[in-house]
């Protein structure tokens, strides 16, 4: 009897310590998990499963082992959100296959362990789009997911900063260099890249012409900031509607309805005519 109680037990501390990782690093959902999230599972799985069915290790032995493979996971989780090298190789980062119409055949060469084209013509097709030349963009995102549009002035906009670090490689894949973006803040009164949480390039398609070593035709936008306080620069104007752009309302016609509701519309009409 006292053996099912201690394997109740330690079931109970292994969920309520999973169950509270969870909650810290705010991964209530399996969508929400990456590569470090999967493989810590698998590494807590083993921990647990490895220690409900002996009596040879300590229940205080199995917390403490519990308590430090969840700092491991939450520190490797802390890294990736503060160094963009540690996430490119833990994580990854998105692939753009498609743009402007035009396969990235390097991207794909380069990624050939992971791009599936074959998976990516079914990822097409269950979002509706079964020819390859709707796609105006398309990206593969680390999660193996695909995001593709058809609409070529609706594409992702590529984060620059990311909690006041430039992200070198972002810059470069959208023909902007750090100078480059240093001036545009200092335009806007941003003296530090400290300051911004995130600032994202909203670019849209260029007039086809030359194209770049990777087959997209040149890029031209603008960068977008969200500042530490909360302020979004450069500010928008907000689209207002007058009263004479709001088209009138027509009158209801019968035309276009059934029998049965033509007699019932058009009746009260006749009625007050006769009258």
């Amino acid at each position: 009897m006292m053996f099912y109680l201690w394997t109740l037990l330690k079931l109970l501390t292994g969920f309520g310590f999973v169950l509270a990782y969870l909650n810290l690093s705010g991964r209530t959902q399996f969508s929400q998990m990456n590569a470090i999230d999967l493989i810590g599972n698998f590494i807590l799985g083993g921990v647990i499963g490895g220690v409900l069915y002996t009596d040879a290790i300590a229940y205080h032995t199995y917390v403490a082992v519990l308590a430090m493979s969840i700092l491991v996971l939450m520190g490797l989780n802390m890294l990736c959100r503060r160094f963009h090298l540690f996430r490119n190789v833990t994580i990854g980062r998105p692939i753009p296959i498609i743009r402007n119409g035009h396969f990235l055949v390097r991207n794909i060469e380069d990624q050939n362990n992971r791009v599936d084209i074959l998976n990516v013509a079914s990822q097409l097709n269950l979002q509706g789009i079964f020819s390859f030349d709707e796609v105006a963009y398309a990206q593969i995102e680390p999660n193996g997911s695909l995001t593709v549009t058809c609409d070529p002035n609706r594409i992702p906009a590529p984060i620059v900063i990311c909690n006041g670090l430039i992200r070198e490689t972002e810059l470069e894949e959208v023909g902007q260099s750090r100078e480059e973006l240093l001036a545009d803040m200092e335009k806007l009164g941003i003296t530090s890249p400290e300051d911004v949480l995130l600032a994202e390039y909203r670019y849209y398609p260029a007039s086809p012409g030359v194209l770049h070593d990777s087959g997209a035709s040149p890029m031209a936008g603008h960068f977008h900031y969200v500042c530490m306080n909360g302020d979004v620069l450069p500010h928008a104007a907000p689209e207002r509607i007058s009263p004479q752009s709001v088209a009138p309302a027509t009158p209801f016609k019968s035309a276009g309805l059934p029998p049965y509701l033509k007699s019932s519309t058009e009746g009260p009409a006749r009625a007050g005519a006769t009258s």
